[in-house]
């Protein structure tokens, strides 16, 4: 059981490092404007999927934690 509280608070603060460093300050990507390469599609994209990547392993990780917590409280 520790394992996977350790596993999920991993999850959390990776979630939580990527959007503070690479997002907080910028906010969301941008998607969807007209460029000239076809390669600055393929950023935006990859920055725009990283983003919701962080916002999703973060509140994934406090989701499971408090379902863990809820099991504990009822099982014990």
């Amino acid at each position: 059981m520790t394992q996977i509280i350790i596993i999920l608070l991993l999850m959390i603060a990776i979630g939580a490092f990527t959007y503070i460093t690479k997002y907080k300050d910028n906010g969301k990507p941008k998607a969807g404007i007209k460029r000239d390469n076809f390669s600055d599609y393929l950023k935006d994209y990859s920055n725009l999927k990283s983003y919701w990547n962080s916002i999703f392993l973060f509140f994934f990780g406090i989701a499971m934690l408090i379902v863990i917590l809820i099991l504990e409280i009822v099982f014990s």
